[in-house]
């Protein structure tokens, strides 16, 4: 998130960007989560050992301690449409994650999960999320391009089938020092009934507000029952 999205340009240099987990980074944003008594997810260029890399996002507790982190497992290669945004070799500088898909407790009453970036196209990943008891799915992206067309309807859709807030969050206009890449934000926070209930423009940076009651996740996953009625002895298939 502190850095331009660099995988355009399969450069070796921007290997040296990346940092350990905990690493100089996340500890300036303990701090902030110290101040401020909140929760923070922070996405960062994981460095795990020499020559392994992940892209991965820190979650940092209240007090400052690392609640754990999450490694994106599923790495793109974009090519591009003629006259879309540039693409990007994610494939050049991350590793696939091998942590699974951990759903992260907070001492506020609420789980949280995450999926970055193109991990969103996946359904298989926002069910698994599910399984594990996430209330709220953070997905923090940098996307731009003809991509915009499903943002919102694949937030949506993770929101209502899966009855959890989910929380899109794009970086916005062109990274000054990077690509011509326009990310088109359009941040959003949709609720379990997959409403969005409050969401960022196109232009600028902006603070996404709204409220999140677990209470709500109970109720709706009663009220559907898609927990109750979903046939995993017959889902065999995709994982075949």
């Amino acid at each position: 998130f502190h850095a331009i999205y660099f995988c355009t340009d399969e450069n070796p240099t921007y290997f040296h960007w990346a940092e350990p987990i905990p690493g100089p980074t996340t500890e300036r944003i303990a701090a902030a989560a110290r101040r401020t008594r909140t929760v923070i997810v922070a996405p960062v260029f994981e460095r795990a050992v020499t020559g392994e890399f992940y892209n991965a996002a820190a979650v940092l507790g209240p007090d400052g301690g690392l609640l754990g982190t999450y490694r994106k497992t599923h790495i793109p290669l974009l090519c591009r449409p003629k006259g879309d945004a540039p693409g990007g070799n994610e494939k050049f500088f991350f590793k696939p994650g091998n942590l699974g898909y951990p759903v992260f407790p907070t001492p506020f009453g609420v789980r949280v999960g995450i999926l970055i970036c193109y991990d969103r196209h996946f359904p298989e990943a926002a069910r698994v999320l599910a399984l594990g008891g996430a209330d709220v799915v953070f997905v923090p992206t940098a996307t731009a391009g003809s991509t915009q067309g499903v943002w919102e309807l694949e937030l949506r859709a993770h929101a209502a089938m899966n009855v959890y807030y989910v929380c899109g969050v794009n970086r916005v206009g062109v990274d000054e020092g990077g690509s011509s890449r326009n990310h088109f934000g359009c941040s959003l926070v949709a609720n379990p009934k997959g409403e969005v209930v409050a969401r960022a423009e196109d232009k600028g940076e902006a603070i996404v507000l709204a409220d999140v009651d677990p209470a709500l996740v109970e109720s709706q996953r009663i009220f559907w029952g898609f927990y109750r009625d979903r046939r995993p002895d017959l889902y065999g298939a995709l994982v075949r």
